[in-house]
């Protein structure tokens, strides 16, 4: 399986709050079946001084993450990405190459504050695909607006946009309304990807079995492969993804 979405670089955001954390995850992911995780650690954030692998600091991190996870013997690829807030310098950055896709392809993760407004998401969005790019919406399953009105993931999904659900909303870790918003996602075929967004070995777990478990369960084997193994393998190969049938 692939995990697109990992908070699993050491000191660069609230995930892994150490190497030793990296590691830890890496074993527990390694563990569960994931053979492939793309770090993507929050990038263009406000205020925020490090923005992205290119920047030095986040640089040689990312390296020394891939030595130790290496020499741990630990049987799993890492790749570069980032998980980066809609801003409204999002779109110069793009063009400036300042911001990092997923697996160096032409898809972007891109995340907005839980209580932004619909029409702003719709604007940045297709703002990004304009650039050549394939949004991939981050847990919009935790957003405000999609609670409200779930049909907005219909008209992103019709436009193209790649939809990746949060594994903690899907097992009701995430609240109510994010469970809720998950299963009616899934439940009409809406969803591309799953991943962890994990943060940590405890909470917010990079463990990918009990979800694989609970999609076969729920939504069938064939849409559970989907989501956790082709679609994620498509995005780091940066070949089209598919639509569940």
């Amino acid at each position: 399986m692939v995990d697109i979405h990992c908070h699993i670089l050491p000191n660069s955001d609230d995930g892994a709050d150490s190497m030793d954390t990296a590691l830890l995850m890496a074993r527990m992911a390694a563990d569960s079946g994931v053979t492939t995780i793309i770090a993507t650690p929050h990038s263009n954030l406000p205020r925020a001084k490090e923005k992205n692998f290119r920047d030095a600091p986040l640089a040689r991190r990312f390296v020394e993450l891939i030595q130790q996870v290496r020499d741990a013997g630990i049987p799993l690829e890492i790749l570069p990405g980032a998980e980066v807030m809609c801003m409204p310098d999002t779109i110069g950055m793009l063009r400036e190459k300042q911001l990092v896709t997923l697996a160096r392809s032409n898809y972007l993760l891109v995340e907005f504050f839980f209580d932004e407004r619909p029409d702003y998401m719709d604007d940045m969005l297709a703002a990004i695909a304009a650039e050549g790019l394939h949004p991939v919406v981050a847990h919009p399953e935790r957003y405000e607006a999609v609670q409200r009105a779930p049909g907005l993931i219909e008209q992103w999904f019709e436009k193209g946009y790649i939809i990746q659900l949060n594994k903690g909303s899907i097992m009701g870790r995430l609240g109510r309304g994010a469970e809720k918003a998950a299963g009616w996602i899934l439940s009409r075929g809406l969803a591309h990807v799953v991943a962890t967004d994990a943060h940590d070995t405890l909470v917010r777990t990079p463990d990918i079995g009990s979800l694989q478990q609970l999609l076969e369960d729920r939504w069938g084997f064939e849409y559970s492969q989907v989501l956790l193994e082709l679609n994620p393998e498509r995005i780091c190969r940066n070949q089209p993804v598919i639509r569940a049938d």
